[in-house]
């Protein structure tokens, strides 16, 4: 009898493997490793409640050979083996399984595709739909609309048989016939080399099938691929065969994948002993089982969720009774959590509406003060009155989620805070993986399984354009929701930073750093709208000239902006030799690399080029500067994370100012020309010279590269005259560039390939530079294979201050992956303690400066670089003390040397 709603099959391989490699390592307080079993438990129950599942069974692949092996041989042999501590984490999970009492198959000799397919063909054939969690390609091809649909855990995406067609572009019962002709590296499936994705797509639209194919072989117009598919006929039918899924007899019952939620109390002792506090949490509280909006399987996925408002304690406080005894329980607690509600993204113009407070969990406040509702609201002049007290004590701890944000707003408001000494999102971003979402909301779901009301929902429902709109008890369910889930996470990661050791990282250096973040945000920049309408007027007519020099070599109009008429232009109308196919296979490229070659036989490339280059020059800097310029101040405040780059390197946003281009274009100003100090004062550059190689050389401990900088020697002409095995001063400047080149290269990656393209010289001349170099600096290549192989061992790697990045890629069988994983984790080290030394700069910086009553601001971090603004007559004192700051961060045993400029412009300090 079929089922209401549908059976969910668990591809149980899949799901661990992405468990356990999609998550950073995890351990129990007794070293057991338990990142799989945790993600896994935590996926199946998030499984279970969205979509209040009902029938389930988990289905793996058996020990040693099947089928496919019997087949060929050498199937799957080129993968790497797991990790010994997977198959430790796999018993758990079956362990957890069968405390659970869910149904698994398993089948020795069977795949698990099989498995898989032959259950979902089962179950559909007695009415029931299907939903199939895996994220295996091979599985796409049993996928059929309304029946049959794959549902991708950690995406949270449902895919159906239309959205792949579309992917695919042919029915996927033609997928075996696809990868008959691509294969498929992963597993070994040779496929027919020489036939990638576009051609292979070709002829499964041209054609019915693989034995359509060979029965029309003159068919196929190319004479290059007649010739591949000829010759590698048996290949394409091995493929062919290992790829198409088997149909077997399964004696697995519907009954038998039957599932009782009460199952989950029977799992709290393991969950327990493996301490999984917060799922065991989630089990214990007595919840109602939220019913469906519409049991009908359309709506399968619009499911009413139980909202934070629904559990906890939400309360408006619009009396100043109702404020005075929130402020009395902030000062006996000593602690709270703390956020703002805004009209808007900037903190610098957007008004501030209300603030939100969390002082312990279970219950939240919503204070008013801004709304256009006609409701009853404190005026901001008691907030001022009352918290501000509270608000400026450094002894009362506060605790945010993107503080930056807030205390921005606060200060604007004339409420500024001190004593921020909990940031989630900054710890978020110690803890949590590189691709993994760090807000709030996804926060709290991850960690507590709660979701709370996005700003979109409330903004829709009461058909607003910002918060003030909303009405005040509605605004009080978002709002305190936020302070809430801020002091819930502020537990969760404290503990988790103290383990992982990585609180004296926290404490010292990224929370410090916080507040002079907000400080530089709040000071801004000035910029000179006059000189960039120059600079403008200047670029726009060389625009024009260019336009012009082009239309020589054609007789129509053209759009210099679009690719597909600059494609024709080149390859069409004056005949050039196309390079390379572009990133999306669609055409032939004409990126800079390709125009930059085309340019010695033609002018017209080069002309695209400049064009290229001066038109992103108007619409990236010169007309989108003056947007961001505030009119109060007159001044630009940009934004700097510490929470986007995995190294933990600052970025800008808003805009971004470490991207202002410096190269000359032959004008008498440039952008940075239009960034200049303030009357009385001039700007100061504090540049840390070569600070990535010191730091490899530290950490590599390499003889040559640590005498280098001993001796003050300059290091691009010693490394060229290692390579040219010549005296340091028989070294030409073209020489010095490709030594420079590979001194900063060898930190990305270094490849002869790319190195060649870099230089633009022969690819065996890059290979014995590179074989050169490493000869002479043996210290960096045992540096870097001992970090690649430390990778390999913890699945992580750190910087001198203890930063963990996590890198899952080195375990990799894609060999492309893999190569970009060891970039990674060679370069990870490096740039994240220059970021960290940088941030101890800053950090000593600011205390000096205080500590000598000197007035100087830091305006901006640019990587290896601060900008200043300084009063005038304090630019002697203030130099000494920018570096003397900068240069003491370390003691090691080769100095940092830092580099001071000082002028009345940008483009005046910079190198």
């Amino acid at each position: 009898m079929p089922t209401q709603s549908p059976v969910f099959i668990i591809d149980g391989s899949s799901f661990l493997y992405r468990a356990y490699y999609g998550m950073r390592p995890l351990q129990t307080s007794q070293g057991v490793s338990v990142q799989a079993v945790y993600s896994f438990c935590r996926m199946i129950r998030k499984i279970i409640k969205d979509f209040n599942v009902e029938h389930i069974v988990v289905v793996w692949d058996s020990k040693g050979k099947n089928v496919r092996h019997e087949i060929f041989p050498e199937y799957k042999a080129t993968r790497q083996a797991p990790p010994v501590d997977l198959f430790e984490q796999k018993e758990l999970i079956l362990q957890f399984l069968t405390q659970i009492k869910m149904a698994q198959l398993s089948q020795v000799g069977i795949e698990a595709d099989d498995l898989i397919g032959s259950l979902a063909k089962k179950f559909n054939d007695l009415g029931c739909q299907i939903m199939i969690v895996s994220g295996d390609k091979d599985l796409a091809q049993i996928v059929t609309n309304d029946a049959i649909k794959i549902f991708d855990a950690f995406k949270e995406k449902v895919v159906n048989e239309e959205q792949l067609v579309t992917q695919y572009g042919f029915p996927l019962s033609k997928l075996p016939f696809y990868f008959s002709l691509l294969g498929d590296a992963s597993d070994n499936i040779p496929g027919v080399k020489g036939i990638g994705k576009k051609g292979a797509t070709d002829l499964v639209i041209q054609f019915d099938s693989l034995d359509d194919l060979y029965a029309n072989i003159d068919k196929v117009t190319k004479a290059r691929t007649k010739e591949l598919l000829l010759a590698q006929k048996d290949n394409a039918y091995l493929s062919l065969d290992l790829f198409t899924l088997r149909n077997y007899d399964v004696a697995t019952t519907l009954d038998d994948t039957q599932f009782d939620e009460a199952n989950w109390e029977l799992t709290i002792p393991l969950l327990k002993t493996l301490e999984f506090k917060t799922l065991v949490a989630d089990i214990e509280k007595k919840s109602v089982k939220v019913e469906q909006k519409n049991p009908s399987q359309q709506n399968l996925f619009e499911q009413a969720p139980q909202f934070l408002h629904d559990i906890y304690n939400f309360q408006l406080v619009t009396s100043l009774d109702s404020l005075l005894d929130v402020c009395a329980k902030i000062e006996a607690a000593g602690a709270f959590a703390i956020d703002t509600e805004t009209t808007g993204l900037d903190p610098m113009v957007n008004e501030c509406v209300g603030i939100s407070i969390a002082i312990e969990p279970g219950t939240a406040y919503y204070i008013p003060f801004g709304h256009t509702t006609d409701e009853v609201q404190l005026p901001l002049q008691d907030l001022k009155e009352h918290l501000a007290p509270v608000f400026i004590n450094r002894t009362i701890k506060k605790y945010l989620h993107h503080a930056k944000f807030d205390q921005v707003v606060l200060h604007q408001i004339g409420l500024p805070l001190a004593g921020v000494t909990f940031d989630t999102l900054i710890a978020a971003s110690l803890l949590v993986q590189d691709w993994q979402k760090k807000g709030l909301k996804t926060l709290s779901e991850f960690y507590f399984d709660e979701t709370m009301l996005t700003y979109e929902e409330m903004v829709k429902e009461f058909k607003v354009s910002n918060f003030a709109g909303i009405s005040l008890q509605a605004a009080t369910r978002y709002a305190a929701a936020d302070a809430h889930q801020t002091l819930k996470l502020y537990h969760v990661f404290y503990a988790e930073l103290e383990k992982q050791n990585l609180l004296s990282l926290f404490n010292t250096i990224e929370m410090p750093v916080n507040e002079i973040l907000v400080a530089m945000q709040i000071e801004g920049i000035y910029c000179n709208t006059k000189i960039l309408a120059t600079l403008d007027t200047l670029v726009s007519q060389d625009l024009i000239k260019i336009e012009a020099e082009i239309a020589q070599y054609i007789d129509e109009p053209i759009n210099l902006n679009s690719p597909k008429q600059i494609k024709e232009l080149l390859f069409d109308k004056l005949n050039l030799p196309t390079q390379k196919k572009s990133a999306k296979k669609t055409g032939y490229s004409t990126d800079a690399q390709v125009l930059h070659t085309l340019s010695k036989i033609h002018p017209v490339p080069g002309l695209i080029l400049k064009y290229r280059e001066l038109f992103k020059l108007k619409s990236t800097y010169i007309e989108s500067l003056p947007t961001y310029i505030n009119s109060l101040t007159h001044k630009i405040h940009t934004s700097f994370n510490q929470a986007l780059v995995a190294t933990g390197r600052l970025s800008s946003s808003n805009p971004n100012l470490q991207n202002i281009p410096t190269g000359d274009l032959g004008y008498p100003m440039d952008i940075r020309s239009a960034f200049q100090a303030e009357p009385g004062h001039v700007l100061l550059a504090a540049d840390y010279s070569q600070i990535e190689l010191r730091i490899l050389a530290h950490m590599s401990k390499d003889e040559t590269l640590l005498d280098a900088f001993r001796l003050n020697k300059d290091i691009h002409t010693q490394t060229a005259a290692k390579i040219f095995d010549t005296h340091d001063s028989q070294i030409s400047s073209t020489q010095r560039t490709v030594g420079k080149t590979i001194n900063f290269s060898i930190l990305y990656g270094l490849t002869s390939y790319g190195l060649s393209k870099s230089l633009e010289i022969p690819y065996k001349d890059a290979e014995k530079y590179i074989a050169t170099y490493f000869a002479q600096y043996p210290g960096i290549v045992q540096w870097i294979d001992e970090t690649i192989e430390f990778t390999k061992t913890h699945g992580f790697v750190t910087t001198l201050y203890g930063r963990k990045r996590y890198i899952p890629g080195i375990y990799e069988k894609n060999r492309t992956l893999f190569d970009l994983a060891k970039r990674m984790a060679i370069n990870s080290p490096v740039q994240g303690t220059a970021a960290e030394i940088i941030k101890i700069g800053m950090i000593n910086l600011e205390k000096n400066l205080v500590e000598h009553n000197l007035q100087a601001k830091i305006l901006l971090q640019i990587h290896d670089e601060l900008i200043l603004s300084v009063p005038s007559d304090e630019v002697d004192k203030v130099s000494q003390v920018v570096k003397d700051s900068l240069e003491s961060v370390v003691s090691w045993e080769i100095p940092l040397t830092v580099q001071i400029k000082t002028g009345l412009n940008w483009h005046d300090i910079t190198k």
